[in-house]
């Protein structure tokens, strides 16, 4: 049976958090919404027993709303219209 694991997760302003996870995916997923970085660190021991540091690119499994995409070329046509 799989075993809940310790994830520590840190940002590079010095945010620490903390979860119990079966997974990293699951816990970073848990997790991303209370960063704002693209990358943040993550440490857990293996189920070999190693300690592994490893850095995690998020967001992790969610989808680039249309909405932000619309939002992001209208401000650089408002940008644009402003200065020409």
């Amino acid at each position: 049976m799989a075993k809940m694991r310790l994830y520590k997760f840190w940002n590079e302003a010095g945010d620490e958090k903390e979860k119990e996870e079966m997974s990293l995916r699951k816990a970073v997923r848990s997790i991303q919404g209370d960063f704002k970085d693209e990358f943040i660190g993550v440490e857990y021991i293996s189920k070999k027993g190693k300690k592994i540091v490893d850095s995690v690119k998020i967001p992790m499994g969610r989808k680039i709303r249309q909405s932000l995409i619309a939002e992001k070329k209208k401000a650089e046509m408002k940008a644009r219209l402003s200065n020409g």
